[in-house]
């Protein structure tokens, strides 16, 4: 499934981020999720969520996947003084079974900022620092983001993987 990125003159790398609206994202993308109360050795997975002034992390478990299983979208938002969103991680991956970090790993958008010297040239990428993590399995490849930068549209990404089903491959 090819996605077309946003144009590149419609996003500064600087632009300030708003925190995710939970409600909203709930309204358009609840009908994705789902609860795992009969998974016995690790017990029940259920949402997880904690916000507070400076911090959001949310773990939204997803309808089975027929491909990836059971994964979930794990969003994290660190925020400035001012509200603004400081740094974002919107991870999606298998929740069970438990795996090693790169098992798991599906998809990943972020903008931890990987622009120090002695960052090898394959890691860095144009839309420094928003990136995605595009390569299921191996968390350490990159590639310029231009079109994830919010929860909302990390869930759209995903959402079309889990309404029809489609393995995800970059």
């Amino acid at each position: 499934m090819n996605r077309n990125p946003v144009d590149k003159s419609h996003r500064d790398v600087k632009e300030k981020l708003l925190p995710a609206d939970i409600d909203e994202i709930l309204k358009k993308y609840g009908h994705l999720l789902a609860d795992y109360p009969a998974i016995a050795e690790n017990g029940p997975i259920y949402p997880e969520y904690k916000r507070t002034k400076r911090l959001l992390y949310v773990l939204f478990p997803l309808k089975k996947h027929p491909v990836h299983g059971i994964t979930g979208l794990l969003a994290i938002e660190k925020y400035d003084a001012d509200g603004y969103v400081e740094k974002y991680s919107y991870q999606w991956k298998v929740i069970y079974p438990k795996m090693g970090k790169m098992f798991k790993h599906i998809s990943a958008w972020e903008n931890e900022p990987h622009d120090a010297e002695w960052t090898e040239k394959a890691l860095q990428v144009e839309s420094e620092p928003h990136h995605h993590h595009h390569v299921p399995g191996d968390r350490k490849q990159r590639q310029a983001n231009w079109d994830v930068w919010t929860l909302d549209e990390a869930f759209a990404f995903v959402a079309e993987y889990i309404e029809s089903g489609k393995e995800y491959k970059p």
